[in-house]
């Protein structure tokens, strides 16, 4: 009885094993990602639905809370290159300092359409007076950009990012960890733009998952079919 002998040779094998080992491994980090996806939505979703309780320092990401305090309306910051119903525009970002303290939190009053020309920027004034705000803490992350020169020079400043690490330095004011996303009931909020709490869904990441892992399988039938063949030749 003939058995075919398996010998892929030693460069197939290490290219196998490298990229089997590759594909492997990156198959199991989108479906970790999916979870921890999976996890943030689910926390936020729950979140969401919350009364608001007091700032506070315990206080988390996606928390829904309520902060006193005033308005500074001469250090407004705009977010620039945010879409909304297909129109390019600005998130408004206004500090409002936390009543009884020192510490300014900036809160996300909304969305404002960018007009006919980017030379003149819209008009976002609000007066400094005393409010109550319920919202959503977030924490955004810096993401892909293309500059160093993220913010601009005069206030109100027009800024290419919502991380607070980039903002803050912008302010000679302490400014909370977190932004307050306002709910559209506040008095001066402008157009209100739904949350989204990820970019990437945890189906995409188990997708991706998917295809790493397929890839994987198909390397491994490959690499044992060329060990088989390559013996006959």
């Amino acid at each position: 009885m003939n058995f075919k002998k398996f010998n892929p040779g030693k460069k197939i094998t290490v290219f196998f094993i490298f990229f089997a080992t590759t594909f492997f491994l990156l198959g199991l980090w989108q479906v970790d990602r999916g979870h921890e996806k999976s996890n943030i939505i689910e926390q936020f979703n729950n979140n969401i639905t919350k009364t608001p309780k007091s700032f506070s320092e315990e206080s988390s990401k996606w928390d829904r809370v309520t902060v006193n305090g005033i308005w500074d309306g001469s250090k407004q910051v705009l977010v620039d290159n945010v879409i909304n119903s297909g129109i390019a525009g600005y998130k408004v970002l206004t500090p409002l300092q936390i009543s009884e303290t020192e510490i300014f939190i900036l809160v996300d009053r909304g969305w404002i359409s960018q007009g006919k020309s980017r030379d003149t920027l819209p008009r976002i004034d609000i007066k400094d007076e005393y409010v109550e705000v319920d919202g959503i803490l977030e924490d955004p992350e810096l993401g892909f950009v293309l500059s160093e020169d993220l913010v601009t020079d005069n206030w109100p400043k027009v800024s290419q990012t919502k991380n607070i690490d980039v903002l803050r330095k912008e302010f000679d004011e302490q400014l909370s960890s977190y932004i307050l996303v306002a709910d559209p009931t506040l008095k001066s909020s402008l157009a209100y733009m739904k949350i989204v709490p990820s970019n990437m869904t945890a189906e995409k990441h188990f997708g991706y998952a998917v295809q790493w892992f397929t890839m994987f399988v198909a390397l491994c039938l490959m690499y044992i079919w060329i060990g088989f063949k390559k013996n006959e030749e």
